[in-house]
């Protein structure tokens, strides 16, 4: 198996360190032990101001495995990883959030993948500390002029045809998923005008699908994570908001090259944008506003995502197509129909496993 750095940003997690980075430890072990290949933490600290850097030398600095990274100023999310990355000395980076707790067997089912040298990052399949789901595979789907990608799928084991099949996912979250290294450099890593967050992580991945690489989920991967379930006070969530639906519209900008479709997203974009004025919603444009004062920049990246891209918009849609159409997927608008899924899932078991008795009942008596 491959040697795999973990890295993980931190920012004044002294509250979530102790519960949630023995089980990273826990995992890199039994990964280094099971397979006898490299392992290495890395633990990039944004400035913090709570102490965490010194919790960490106080309660693990003397593992061989961990390294911890102290950036003398804050640079915030974006910049934090492209540095772990950068300091990585291994092939896959597995990046993971500091408030995310893993499963000790979560490792080599992603590594595995990279065995196809076509495969930029995999996904692992993440619940909420609560149970709930948090994260699957992204089916993405390009309609009323952009593209929806937060969905969520998962699969029905006993109905998948026998030979190997490949759940691509339109983006790997950045909170739990590993990456080639190597591609993720040639990309130029997360691009800083997602800053502070969101929407990064889909865009990188819709680069390397326009490079001709995949993107993977890997439901055998595990991993628990706290997210972001509650934003906190209403000036927090309109924050948020901005930056999301402004982040939104960059990555469209920069990335959706089709004719038809961005005349369609301009067509819907001023549908929406006529229909905030009327409502008095300044959210969204606040948020247009901020991604148009990008211009310049998004012209310059534009132009070079087309020149590198390998794949089309539309074929990249119909990849995407071909799974939600697949019968063995399920695909859930929201992560509250999750429990309805499992509920169908483990039905379908005892029907096949009700199927296969009475085939071999059948083939033991049936002469």
């Amino acid at each position: 198996m491959r040697n795999v750095s973990i890295v993980i940003p931190n920012w004044n997690g002294y509250s979530l360190l102790p519960e949630f980075f023995p089980s990273v430890l826990a995992a890199a072990k039994h990964y280094e032990e099971q397979y006898s290949s490299d392992i290495e933490i890395i633990v990039v600290d944004d400035a913090s101001t709570d102490g965490s850097p010194q919790w960490l030398k106080d309660n693990y600095g003397q593992e061989p495995l961990l390294k911890i990274v102290e950036q003398e100023h804050n640079l915030g999310f974006l910049p934090t990883v492209n540095n772990g990355f950068a300091t990585a000395r291994y092939e896959i980076v597995y990046l993971l959030n500091n408030d995310v707790k893993v499963s000790i067997d979560c490792i080599a089912p992603l590594v595995r993948h990279f065995d196809d040298e076509d495969v930029f990052a995999v996904s692992s399949k993440a619940f909420r500390l609560t149970l709930d789901l948090d994260g699957g595979g992204k089916p993405g789907r390009f309609e009323r002029g952009f593209w929806r990608v937060f969905e969520n799928y998962d699969i029905f084991p006993t109905r998948m045809p026998k030979q190997t099949e490949k759940l691509y996912s339109f983006f790997a979250s950045g909170a739990y998923a590993a990456f080639d290294a190597a591609k993720f450099s040639r990309l130029g890593g997360l691009c800083s005008l997602f800053a502070p967050i969101y929407w990064d992580d889909v865009d990188i991945c819709y680069r390397a699908w326009k490079r001709g690489w995949t993107v993977l989920y890997e439901p055998a991967s595990v991993v628990y994570h706290l997210s972001s379930a509650t934003m906190g006070k209403k000036e927090h969530q309109r924050r948020v908001k901005v930056v999301s639906e402004r982040n939104r519209l960059i990555m469209t900008w920069i990335n959706l090259h089709n004719r038809l479709w961005l005349t369609s997203h301009i067509a819907w974009l001023t549908i929406k944008l006529v229909g905030a004025a009327f409502s008095l919603n300044y959210v969204y444009w606040k948020s247009f506003l901020q991604a148009a004062a990008c211009i310049p920049d998004i012209r310059r990246l534009r132009r070079r995502e087309r020149l590198l891209g390998r794949r089309s918009d539309r074929e990249i849609s119909a990849i995407f197509e071909r799974v939600i159409a697949s019968p063995w997927v399920r695909v859930m608008l929201n992560i509250k129909d999750y429990p309805s899924f499992v509920e169908m899932r483990e039905q379908l078991e005892r029907e096949d496993a009700l199927a296969n008795s009475g085939d071999k009942s059948f083939g033991q008596h049936g002469g």
